[in-house]
C-alpha cells in the first residue's frame, strides 16, 4: 500500500520536493495511516511534515483524549503538532449551520492558519475510496450535476491533497494492523443522525450485498471518468466565456446572440461562471436559478430580468437582465430610485446634482473662440433660450427635436432607439428652458438651439462627473 500511495502522489503531482505538508490528524485510523505513510515517504519525497488537530467540543472527555493521543503520537514521530479547541455546537447555532458544516468550516480555516504559520503549501486529508463512494451517493441523493458526480478531487484549490483516494478503507485497516499502529475510535461515526453515516453504515452495505459487491470501486472509477470530462468542459467553457464576456463598471456583459447560439450545457456553465465571479461562490445557487437565467436569455425580451439569490455567507443577490443585444449580470445594490430633481442653472454659474455626482456649468462664450463639442460640452444659441435654464429629471410625455430632425420625437422613443437601459433613464438629466428640452445631457442637442451662421450670442454648457455613479 505504501508504494501504491507513493505512485498516486507522483502520478497526480500531489507533492513536490521541498513541499511543507500539514496533515489533518483526527486520531482515527485513516488520518493515522496517512501521517505514518507520509512520515515513511518523507525522505523519498523530500517533504516537511506537520500535523493539525481540532477538538470540536462535541464528545467531552473523549475529544480531550483524542487530542492527547494525537499530540503524543506526533511527539513520538518527531512531527510538529498544532491544536485548536472550537465549540462547534455553539458555533453551529450562532451561524445557523449544521454541526457537520460548522466543523468543516473550522477545520479548514485552522488548516490554512497552520499552513500560513509554517509557510507551508499543502494540506493533506485522509479521504479514501470509500469516502469517494459516499460523497458521490450523497450528492446523488441531494441532487447534483456532473461536478457532484465527479466526487472528491485528488487536489483542490492548488493545495488541498488527498493521497489516500487510491485505497479503500479495508486496505487502510490492513496497513494499520501490519504496522501495529494505534488509533482512536470516534463514536459519532456510528450515529445515524448524520446522513453520511447512514450512507456508510446502511446504504453501501445494501448496495454491496444485493446489487454490486464491487460498488466502491465502480463508483470510484465513475468519479474519475466524469471528473476528467468535467475538467475538459470547464476548460472549454472558460475559453468561450472569455470570448463572450466583458467586465464594465462591475457588470459582466455577455453578447446575447452568441450566448444563445451555444449548446444548453455550455450556456448553464457560462451563467454559473458569471454568477460565481460576481458572488465569489455558488453557495445556495441551484439548477432552477441557473435555468431561469438561460430561459430569460432565450426569450430575449429587453428589460426582463431574474434574480439569483444571496447566500448565508453574505454573497449578494445577482441580477441577470436582458438589455437589447446583451445579457447583463450585476450585483443588486438595492439602489433607491433617484428622487425627482429640478434645479435652476444660473448664467453664468453652475449647479451640483449631488445624487448623480454631476456638476453642470453655464457660461457666456466669445464667438471668436473655437468650439469644442463633446458628450460633456455643448454650445447653444443664447437668443433661442426662452426664459431661465433648468436641469430636471424626465417626466411622462417629454418630447424634443433631436439635432438633424425637422419634427419632434418622444424622449422615451429616443432612449429606446439609443438602447438606454430603463434603470438608467432617470439618471440622465435634461437641460430645459421654459418651453423645450435643449439637451439630453451627454447624448443629444435640440435642433432649434444649434449654433448657426446668424447666431450672435453663445452659451457654453459643460458637465463634470465627480464620481462613478453606476449610471
Amino acid at each position: 500500500m505504501l508504494q501504491k500511495v507513493a505512485n498516486f502522489i507522483q502520478d497526480q503531482c500531489l507533492i513536490l520536493p521541498g513541499d511543507k505538508v500539514i496533515v489533518g490528524l483526527s486520531g482515527g485510523a485513516d488520518s493515522v495511516a496517512l501521517l505514518h505513510i507520509l512520515k515513511e515517504l518523507r525522505g523519498q519525497l523530500k517533504l516537511e511534515l506537520f500535523a493539525a488537530h481540532i477538538n470540536h467540543c462535541i464528545r467531552g472527555q473523549e475529544a480531550i483524549n483524542d487530542a492527547v493521543f494525537a499530540e503524543d503520537l506526533c511527539k513520538s514521530w518527531n512531527i510538529p503538532f498544532f491544536l485548536k479547541i472550537a465549540d462547534i455546537p455553539e458555533l453551529s447555532r450562532r451561524l445557523n449551520l449544521t454541526e457537520e458544516e460548522a466543523g468543516r468550516q473550522v477545520r479548514y480555516d485552522f488548516f490554512y492558519e497552520v499552513m500560513d504559520k509554517v509557510k507551508g503549501n499543502r494540506i493533506a486529508t485522509a479521504h479514501h475510496k470509500n469516502d469517494q463512494a459516499e460523497t458521490i451517493l450523497h450528492n446523488i441523493i441531494r441532487g447534483t450535476g456532473i461536478q457532484g458526480l465527479s466526487g472528491i478531487k485528488p487536489i483542490r484549490d492548488g493545495c488541498i491533497i488527498r493521497p489516500l483516494l487510491v485505497v479503500t478503507r479495508e486496505e487502510i485497516l490492513d496497513y494499520i494492523k501490519m504496522h501495529s499502529l494505534s488509533y482512536r475510535e470516534d463514536a459519532t461515526n456510528a450515529d445515524l443522525t448524520y446522513t453520511r453515516n447512514r450512507i456508510r453504515n446502511r446504504l453501501i452495505p445494501i448496495l454491496t450485498r444485493e446489487y454490486n459487491p464491487d460498488i466502491i470501486e465502480r463508483l470510484y472509477i465513475m468519479g474519475n471518468i466524469i471528473r476528467e470530462e468535467d475538467e475538459f468542459l470547464t476548460d472549454y467553457c472558460s475559453k468561450v466565456y472569455r470570448e463572450l464576456c466583458t467586465l464594465e463598471s462591475g457588470q459582466i456583459i455577455m453578447h446575447l446572440n452568441k450566448f444563445n447560439a451555444c449548446h444548453g450545457a455550455v450556456q448553464k456553465r457560462l451563467v454559473r461562471l458569471a454568477v460565481s465571479k460576481l458572488r465569489g461562490d455558488l453557495d445556495g445557487v441551484g439548477y432552477d436559478h441557473i435555468d431561469a437565467v438561460v430561459t430569460l436569455a432565450r426569450r430575449s425580451r429587453t428589460g426582463t430580468r431574474t434574480l439569483v439569490p444571496a447566500s448565508g455567507k453574505g454573497c449578494p443577490v445577482i441580477v441577470a437582465e436582458v438589455i437589447y443585444d446583451k445579457l447583463i449580470f450585476r450585483k443588486n445594490n438595492d439602489e433607491t430610485p433617484v428622487e425627482y430633481y429640478d434645479e435652476l442653472l444660473p448664467v453664468p454659474g453652475q449647479v451640483r446634482l449631488e445624487k448623480l455626482g454631476l456638476i453642470v456649468t453655464a457660461e457666456k462664450w466669445d464667438r471668436k473662440k473655437s468650439l469644442h463639442f463633446s458628450s460633456q460640452c455643448i454650445y447653444i444659441d443664447e437668443d433661442a433660450v426662452k426664459g431661465s435654464l433648468r436641469l430636471r429629471q424626465r417626466v411622462k410625455g417629454d418630447r424634443f427635436k433631436p439635432l438633424g430632425m425637422n419634427g419632434s420625437k418622444k424622449l422615451k422613443d429616443y432612449f429606446i432607439d439609443m438602447k438606454i437601459p430603463r434603470d438608467e433613464r432617470d439618471r440622465i438629466p435634461l437641460l430645459v428652458d421654459e418651453e423645450n428640452i435643449i439637451w439630453v445631457v451627454g447624448l443629444q442637442l435640440n435642433q432649434d438651439y444649434r449654433i448657426t451662421g446668424s447666431t450672435k450670442n453663445i452659451l457654453k454648457i459643460s458637465i463634470e462627473y465627480q464620481r462613478d455613479n453606476g449610471g
